[in-house]
């Protein structure tokens, strides 16, 4: 052989160690350093690469001196060791699952590459002199491990995909750790059976092994029934699910069970077959080899199970401490008390906490024969656009208000039309948008709030019913959109809209194809928008649900680059109120001269009232420091040919949006809504309530008569640490916290879900 080509292989290893290092570095600190500035980035990575490298050499020193020590075959010393970079090389191509940000994608790689390992090593060890003990213990360890490796796959992506208040689901390849521990974790208890049957003799060397087959089975039969209930609920299998099995046999036993059992039943005849053939290696291997695979598992298993977090929060953690902390009391069950409950009533909320679904309603509204609809609508049913404006509360728009003359004069107009009406005394239940829209779209007070759904991101989902569902199911209608000026993956909007049965929902990313230019504020201006709303309303299959949230009344108020200034533009707030009137009136007015005049409803509504803090005292000096998150909104309806009252004069919020809405349908089934419809009996319940992480809002009429509004941050409530409600009718804040609380816990045990 000649010096250079020798050279060459006596290089190759050095550079293999380098790049392997490298590809770890860099993976593993683009996932951790990416949010660094650029010279510290390129610090710590340089950094971790000498790390890496330093403990690559010193892992090879020691195995090197292991080998040696312990007198191992000349394969080992020699052919094997020179072979180390190599896959020390191959194995780095682990890492970089950092950068797929496709969970499936990400499982797919790491098994195709798992493939490529093992055929890799199967080619180094055929080179032993004594290779067919090694090649088949090898093969029979791979096999069960691939194979436990695909099921916890299927069952960790199958949590991930349907499991609603996941908060580690922001961190990419979270499947996959979580697949690779629970795949240890089996592994673990083959390794421990395996040390029993190798170094015991009669029956008691297969103790192990049966407990072990034993606690697989359970825990296939526990999956079984987790998956059916995640599939209904969004949650996990828990200890409330047995509590009330009667109430929750519809998540429990369903049609989606026997697909499950059959499934199960596969997975399991495979792991039977799977692991005799791996236990009659035991009869040709001799049990050296095997002390060698079972040490080699029990260091990476207990390693990983508990050196990485990603075992603290798999389902199966989760279940068991849910278990554990349900029967040895470290659970506390928030209780509604009976009297806070009654208090309740007058809001028009009322709960069955002894059922499993506390809200169950029997119907939408009470049953009557007064149609709200023309009855030509009734029978052709119309389309609905659901406008939801930014911040809109009623104070600054020239329809409720005087103060500020011309700041809105399209959103004037469209009241005034004599087809529109125009609602009174509407209050947000939640805040910010996405809370604010689903408790209109979903008549639900979110005990959750923002910084839960998009910055803990513990809730991707919902299983609440919603009005754009109950509409195609129960009102003919075919198609349900959404529009967002920002990405529709912010804040969830683009699993929660999906839940609640909305067909497509568009962000930033799909609207590029549609609209030609830079987006002009935060995301798409509202000048942008309103002509795209109209270009999907041309050719989606009528009748059709549409729903827009415009933009540019956000915060900091100056966003729109393409403003209509308010007066002298003096005043951000009131410009960017008058922008988004711009560009509504330049859809009304092309609607008025349009088809739809006739067979189309819309609905403007503010999807939360502004943030105090913008109301300063210059534009509201009467009212600037008492205000909340909570206000009485924007809310007008025009239907064709109206026959309502032109101004419904009752206090509601945004949770009564989806009653109101179907009762003009007439679609009255069984809910689990905690509104009322604004024409039914809203008028008995003269109070409403807000929740949310900012705030608790209580807004009723006390026992003396007199209207009276209370507000306050739930963290800022201090009450006595056994609190009593008392028995006055009037509801108290710490009523209100208990209440609060109670929801809260209901809301993660999937007790306000449909069913």
């Amino acid at each position: 052989m000649s010096e250079k080509r020798l050279h060459r292989r006596s290089f190759l290893p050095g550079l293999y160690a380098l790049a392997g290092s490298f590809i770890i570095a860099v993976s593993w600190g683009w996932y951790h350093f990416n949010k660094h500035p650029k010279w510290v980035f390129f610090e710590k990575e340089l950094a971790t690469w000498l790390l890496v490298t330093l403990g690559f050499v010193a892992a090879k020193l020691l195995f090197a001196f292991l080998v040696v020590r312990f007198r191992r075959h000349i394969f080992w010393q020699e052919i094997f060791l020179k072979e180390f970079e190599g896959l020390y090389f191959l194995g780095s191509f682990f890492f970089i699952i950092f950068f797929i940000q496709i969970e499936w994608l990400s499982l797919v790689y790491v098994a195709l590459l798992l493939l490529l390992v093992f055929w890799r090593l199967q080619k180094i060890i055929s080179f032993h002199p004594s290779s067919q003990p090694w090649l088949e213990a090898n093969r029979a360890i791979f096999s069960l491990s691939y194979f436990l490796f695909l099921v916890q796959a299927a069952l960790q992506f199958s949590a991930y995909h349907y499991y609603i208040l996941d908060s580690n689901i922001k961190f990419f390849n979270i499947v996959m750790f979580r697949s690779f521990v629970m795949t240890l974790f089996w592994l673990l208890g083959f390794a421990i059976a395996n040390f029993f049957i190798a170094e015991f003799r009669g029956f008691v060397r297969y103790i192990i092994l049966f407990l072990w087959v034993a606690l697989f089975a359970g825990g296939m039969v526990l999956w079984t029934v987790n998956l059916g209930i995640l599939y209904y609920s969004g949650l996990y299998f828990s200890p409330v699910v047995l509590e009330h099995i009667a109430g929750a046999a519809g998540v429990v036993a369903n049609p989606m069970t026997l697909y499950l059992i059959l499934s199960a039943t596969v997975v399991f005849v495979g792991f039977i077959l799977i692991l005799i053939f791996s236990l009659r290696a035991h009869q040709t291997v001799s049990k050296r080899y095997w002390r060698f695979y079972n040490a080699v598992i029990t260091l990476i298993a207990l390693g990983a199970l508990f050196g990485l977090t990603s075992f603290r929060n798999t389902p199966e953690h989760d279940m068991a401490v849910a278990f554990y902390d349900y029967y040895f009391g470290k659970s506390v069950e928030i209780s509604l008390d009976p009297i806070i409950a009654k208090k309740l009533a007058k809001f028009g909320l009322h709960y069955e906490p002894a059922e499993f679904y506390v809200n169950s309603r029997p119907n939408v509204f009470s049953p009557t024969t007064t149609p709200l609809l023309p009855a030509r609508l009734l029978k052709n049913k119309p389309n609905i656009v659901m406008v939801f404006v930014e911040s809109f509360s009623a104070r600054l728009s020239d329809v409720y208000s005087t103060k500020y003359a011309g700041v809105t004069p399209n959103f004037l107009a469209f009241s005034n039309d004599r087809h529109t009406t125009i609602f009174k005394h509407f209050y947000n239940a939640s805040t910010p948008t996405i809370t604010g829209t689903l408790s209109q779209l979903c008549s639900f007070l979110p005990p959750t709030g923002h910084n839960e759904i998009e910055n803990e991101r513990k809730m991707q989902n919902h299983h609440l019913l919603c009005l754009p569902e109950v509409l195609k199911t129960q009102a003919g209608f075919e198609y349900a959109a959404y529009v967002t000026a920002v990405e529709k993956e912010f804040a969830h909007k683009d699993g929660i809209f999906t839940s609640a049965g909305v067909d497509k929902i568009f962000g930033t990313e799909e609207l590029k194809q549609y609209i030609t230019g830079a987006p002009l504020s935060w995301g798409y201006s509202d000048h942008q928008l309103f002509p795209v709303l109209w270009n999907f309303m041309q050719t989606a299959p009528q009748p059709w649900l549409m729903m827009l949230a415009t933009v540019d009344s956000h915060p900091p108020f100056d966003l729109a680059k393409d403003a209509v200034n308010y007066g002298d533009g003096s005043r951000p707030v009131l410009n960017s109120f008058h922008t988004t009137d711009d560009a509504f009136g330049k859809f009304w007015t092309e609607f008025q001269q349009s088809p739809f005049y006739q067979n189309t409803i819309v609905v403007v509504v503010a999807d939360h009232a502004i943030f105090p803090g913008a109301l300063t005292t210059d534009l509201f000096p009467e009212d600037a420091k008492t205000l909340s998150y909570y206000d009485q909104n924007f809310l007008a309806m025009y239907i064709p040919d109206n026959i309502l009252p032109k101004i419904v004069d009752v206090y509601s919020s945004g949770i009564d949006m989806a009653p109101t809405l179907l009762q003009l349908f007439n679609v009255n089934i069984p809910n689990s809504f905690e509104g009322r419809s604004i024409f039914d009996d809203r008028s008995k319940y003269p109070n409403v309530l807000g929740m949310h992480e900012l705030g608790l809002y209580i807004n009723q009429v006390t026992a003396a008569g007199k209207r009276t509004v209370d507000y306050n941050v739930p963290t800022d409530i201090s009450c006595p640490a056994n609190y009593t409600p008392s028995s006055t009718p009037d509801l108290t804040e710490c009523d209100f916290l208990q209440f609060y609380n109670w929801k809260r816990q209901m809301f993660e045990q999937g007790r306000f879900w449909k069913h």
